[in-house]
C-alpha cells in the first residue's frame, strides 16, 4: 500500500475523530481502557492540528493513522532514568491506526517518519509511553529498538504506562 505522511490540517478533524472513535471501540472490546470519550478528545486533537504537531498517514484516499510529535513531556517523566539526558527530546503521542488498516505497516511507517523527522530537526532522542495492557504496542516499540526505561502512572488509570526511549544518531 502506498502511504504518504503529511502534516494534519484543521479540515481533517472530523475524519481523525471518527478514526479515534473506531480505535477506542476496538481497544475497549479488547479489554483496554487506555482511551475513552474523554481522551483523546476533539479539543486535544484540534490543538494538535493548530500547532502543526499532528501528522497523518494517508493511503487509498483516506487517513489511515496519526501520530503527534512535540516536546511536551508528562511531569511523571522526571522520575525516569533516561539513557540520553542531553536534549532536545522529541515525544511521540497519540499514535493511532484505523482498525481497518491495522497489520499493514502503518504504525511502523509513522514511527520511521518520526525518527527521520527527529534526526532532521536535531533531536537527540525519541521518548514515549504506552499502556501496559497494549501488548501490540509494547512488542512493536521493543522490536523497533526502543529501550524500556521504566514506567509512570497517570491519574484515573489503573494500569501503568511503560516508558520507552530511542537514542538517535
Amino acid at each position: 500500500m502506498n502511504i504518504n505522511i503529511r502534516t494534519g490540517r484543521i479540515e481533517d478533524l472530523q475524519e481523525i475523530m471518527a478514526l479515534i472513535a473506531r480505535c477506542v471501540s476496538v481497544m475497549q472490546a479488547g479489554g483496554s481502557d487506555q482511551w475513552d470519550d474523554q481522551y483523546p478528545n476533539r479539543e486535544i486533537i484540534g490543538e494538535d492540528l493548530q500547532r502543526g504537531t499532528l501528522f497523518a498517514a494517508e493511503g487509498e484516499g483516506r487517513i489511515l493513522g496519526i501520530i503527534v510529535l512535540d516536546e511536551s513531556q508528562a511531569a511523571q517523566y522526571q522520575t525516569i532514568n533516561w539513557k540520553q539526558e542531553d536534549g532536545p527530546h522529541l515525544m511521540m503521542h497519540r499514535l493511532a491506526v484505523d482498525p481497518e488498516a491495522q497489520g499493514q505497516g502503518v504504525a511502523r511507517k509513522l514511527i520511521a517518519f518520526s525518527e527521520e523527522y527527529a534526526m532532521r530537526e536535531g533531536y537527540t532522542s525519541l521518548r514515549l509511553d504506552t499502556y501496559a495492557k497494549n501488548t501490540a504496542a509494547l512488542r512493536l516499540y521493543q522490536g523497533l529498538g526502543y529501550d524500556l526505561r521504566g514506567e509512570v502512572k497517570f491519574p484515573g488509570r489503573a494500569a501503568s504506562f511503560p516508558v520507552f526511549e530511542k537514542v538517535l544518531g
